[in-house]
């Protein structure tokens, strides 16, 4: 009973999202991604749509540098000015459908 509680306290704490196997880095540079840049296996959209996308629809700065992670079925966008590690970005990035190119809401 004492490990379920200690458990669903680091859970509370530290959140209990796990990174997918397949989540990985597609674009951690400073500039955007290059139009000739292929979209990752399974996806239609490329990184430079997905970076288009964010731009459009978020208020973002672009005095800040963008990174782009993926993991089987979506594009992860993340402002680095807030922290660039994996667990940040599964987190807290723009979610963007790698088939659709539609922003997909966080539940």
């Amino acid at each position: 009973m004492r490990s379920l509680f200690i458990i669903s306290l680091l859970c509370l704490l530290g959140g209990c999202s796990t990174l997918e196997k397949e989540f990985r880095p597609v674009w951690t540079q400073a500039d955007w991604p290059t139009a000739s840049q292929p979209a990752p296996a399974g996806f239609s959209v490329t990184p430079r749509q997905a970076f288009t996308v964010v731009r459009e629809s978020h208020a973002r700065s672009l005095k800040h540098v963008w990174h782009l992670y993926a993991d089987s079925r979506f594009y992860y966008v993340h402002d680095t000015f807030l922290g660039d590690n994996p667990r940040r970005v599964f987190k807290q990035g723009v979610r963007i459908d790698g088939r659709t190119g539609e922003i997909v809401k966080r539940p």
